[in-house]
């Protein structure tokens, strides 16, 4: 059952009311109209009936994402009134789905840091209305509109989402302001400020639009997300000091150079190094990580070298690393193939790897779930959306969390490793007298400057559990003397002042991102529907 909102006046603006549930509407009165202003999904049309309220006959929207468009159910024969860019994802247009079905092309000729229109590699981030919405027109930044005798200015406010809009009331200095900011100067949320990959971009994005509202010199906000807004130039202040450790987090050992390692390989060959007796990575932003033993078997991390050219190309490189290190390594086969995490760029070659040598590949539950059925999650950057010859990857053999698995004469044992994704593991082994750490994207460094900055919130990272500390006190509490890290980066750390200023850095990244939200920080980092998504993988890695 729909719960009930409370209305009530908004103080000082004659004809206005305030909807609130879960989150809130607004609605202007004129001579037995109204037109409201974004609509919860909530028993709108009761409370409005019990108030003595008429129901509208035209809605606007700041932002089309589901808890704001409750209208289909409340008020289907109202004309509905969204941002231009929005108008797809608001009437369920076949164009939307089709935007939103997307694939790395063969060329690679692609941003993969933001290009897709509706979502990151392959997911998508938009939260559509439940149903299509009547939508008579749409609002555009730069126009107005006009009801009765009210004009909205209508103003672009990229903050829940890059096609929001704001809707100001200039006789009445009243901002409509969607979600662009909570009241005590905090975030309604995280999660729809992920615009790209490993970018600042809703944020710097959001820093700008709360400029340009600062400006309007508006005495109230109307926010879709919590109370009114009575002094708007404090709140927005406020947020942007608190917003600002994203772009410039918190960093330890600013003064050292930036390198590739911290030590100097025994020796190189071609675009491969070896790191110590018996280990070998590449030095071009791959993820080739190879152990080799005294008779030539061969354990080996993530089979992507991470170089994009056509399909027969890339195996043709693969298989030359591989001969190379036959050459070089004294490699002769490759047993064993671990894989830290689900993403394309780390899983490429493993048929290779069993076309080749017969190799086992193997992966923690959560990742072999997600390597065998990635359609069924859509999840950013799956094997699926990368545009290889195959929409999922075969696992040999799952290897629990924590439970030991020897490999000719070591131990290695999977660790959770959360913080670039919830389903990523590290693999932790002994190996000619060190403690090895092999970290695959959670933890990536050489040397230079240590920050922890905002992960990819849709690869199910909210923290503090699904964040990096947890994985970095897991970490530290092995004591690696080498950490083996993806894309090239590793470093030696035998007193384990890297891993502890490692942790001190999430720790206080963590204490800034806690201060900018308004609520609890796991739920604001947790996009909607995400709970349910993981709880269904949980289950399948049982199997």
């Amino acid at each position: 059952m729909l719960q009930l909102p409370h209305i009530s006046p908004v103080p000082g603006v004659p004809g206005l009311w305030r909807i609130a549930a879960d989150t809130n509407g607004y609605l202007l009165v004129r001579e037995g109209e109204s037109l409201l202003i974004d609509c919860p999904e909530a028993d709108v049309a009761a409370a409005l009936r019990a108030a003595g309220l008429p129901a509208p006959s035209t809605v606007l929207h700041t932002q089309v994402q589901t808890e704001h468009c409750g209208e289909w159910a409340a008020f289907p024969d109202a004309a509905v009134f969204v941002a231009a860019e929005s108008r797809d994802m608001a009437v369920h247009a076949p164009a939307f789905f089709a935007a939103t079905d997307t694939v790395w092309p063969p060329d690679r000729d692609w941003d993969y840091k933001g290009a897709e229109k509706y979502g990151i590699g392959g997911c998508v981030t938009e939260r559509l209305p439940a149903q299509p919405l009547a939508v008579a027109g749409t609002l555009a930044p730069g126009e107005t509109f006009t009801w009765e005798d009210i004009t909205l200015e209508i103003l672009p406010l990229p903050a829940s989402g890059k096609r929001s809009i704001g809707l100001f009331w200039r006789t009445e200095g009243a901002l409509f302001s969607g979600d662009l900011l909570h009241a005590g100067g905090l975030l309604p949320n995280a999660y729809d400020l992920e615009r790209c990959h490993g970018l600042p971009t809703g944020y710097l994005q959001l820093r700008r639009a709360l400029t340009m509202v600062d400006k309007l010199h508006a005495r109230l906000l109307l926010p879709t997300t919590g109370p009114l807004i009575d002094a708007p130039h404090r709140d927005i202040t406020a947020l942007k000091g608190r917003i600002a450790w994203v772009t410039h987090p918190p960093a330890l050992r600013v003064d050292e150079a930036v390198s590739p390692i911290n030590y100097t390989p025994p020796r190189t060959f071609s675009h491969l190094r070896q790191v110590a007796d018996g280990i070998y990575q590449n030095t071009d932003a791959g993820n080739l990580v190879v152990f080799v033993s005294d008779d030539g078997a061969g354990l080996l991390l993530d089979p992507c070298p991470c170089v994009w050219p056509t399909w027969e190309e890339g195996e043709a490189g693969m298989h030359a690393d591989l001969d190379l290190l036959e050459r070089e390594a004294g490699l002769k086969r490759v047993e064993l193939a671990l894989i830290t995490h689900f993403h394309g760029d780390h899983l490429q070659f493993c048929d290779l790897l069993r076309g080749r040598y017969g190799t086992t590949i193997a992966a923690t539950p959560d990742v072999a779930e997600l390597m065998e059925n990635p359609a069924a999650y859509h999840l950013p950057f799956a094997v699926d959306w990368y545009g290889y010859p195959f929409k999922s990857v075969a696992v040999d053999e799952l290897f629990p969390y924590e439970l030991p698995r020897a490999w000719r004469e070591t131990a290695i044992t999977p660790v959770r490793l959360p913080g670039h994704c919830f389903a990523h593991a590290a693999f932790l082994l002994p190996w000619r007298d060190r403690r090895i750490a092999c970290t695959g994207d959670t933890l990536q460094y050489g040397a230079g400057p240590i920050a922890v900055g905002m992960p990819n919130l849709y690869y199910d990272t909210a923290w503090p559990a699904r964040g990096f500390l947890p994985g970095f006190e897991r970490l530290a509490a092995y004591r690696p003397d080498l950490v083996l890290c993806a894309h090239s980066q590793s470093f030696f750390d035998p007193d384990g002042a890297i891993l502890a200023d490692w942790q001190t850095a999430a720790t206080a990244s963590l204490a800034r991102a806690r201060a900018m939200v308004a609520g609890d920080l796991t739920t604001a980092m947790t996009p909607p529907g995400f709970d349910a998504l993981r709880e269904k993988l949980l289950r399948a890695k049982m199997r």
